[in-house]
């Protein structure tokens, strides 16, 4: 999940790196499937994150702020799943590489399958993102997944988790693998 966040790598700066802020628009979607054929978007509400003038980026999902569209099932998430009290976030890290330094101009856009390392659940896993950036007109940069991101929650030790929310909801079947998206937004940190 989000994952998510794993596009910061793509960030080249005009001429060369700068600071970047993720933006409070940004989003991050997964989706999940009941009985089979049954498929619901849910997101998280509160990401965060930057890029250093070094090139470490990191995005921050908070996961007691999941939000499916259904309260019970929002608390359900939080403590069966994700326990948030004890593992309230989830983390996206990578080091941007040299490759990635070229400036885009307004409009551009540049498309990379980044390796990104995911912290979720007391676990780590590296991933890999299908991105596209843009450079906006007002200097922001736009990076987004090109496909999904596909999130085993046996790798996170959350299958645990989706058992007992299918037990509980009283479902035939939850799917363990998640696909996540994003769109993320980030601004040039000013001086």
């Amino acid at each position: 999940m989000k994952l998510l966040t794993s596009t910061l790598l793509i960030l080249a700066a005009p001429l060369s790196f700068a600071e970047w802020t993720l933006s409070p628009d940004s989003s991050v979607k997964f989706l999940s499937t009941k009985n089979t054929n049954i498929t619901e978007v849910h997101e998280f509400t509160q990401v965060s994150g930057s890029v250093s003038d070094q090139g470490s980026a990191k995005i921050t999902i908070d996961l007691s702020s999941v939000e499916t569209g259904i309260e019970i099932r929002n608390e359900r998430m939080q403590s069966m799943l994700f326990n948030v009290s004890d593992y309230a976030t989830a983390t996206v890290s990578a080091n941007l590489p040299d490759t990635m330094m070229l400036a885009l101009k307004n409009g551009e856009t540049a498309t990379s399958v980044l390796p990104l390392t995911l912290e979720l659940h007391g676990e780590k896993k590296e991933v890999k993102a299908d991105i596209l950036a843009t450079a906006a007109a007002d200097g922001h940069v736009v990076v987004t997944t090109q496909s999904p991101i596909l999130i085993n929650a046996d790798d996170f030790k959350l299958a645990k988790g989706v058992e007992a929310l299918r037990e509980i909801a009283g479902l035939d079947r939850i799917s363990t693998t998640v696909p996540v998206t994003f769109t993320l937004l980030f601004t040039e940190t000013p001086e």
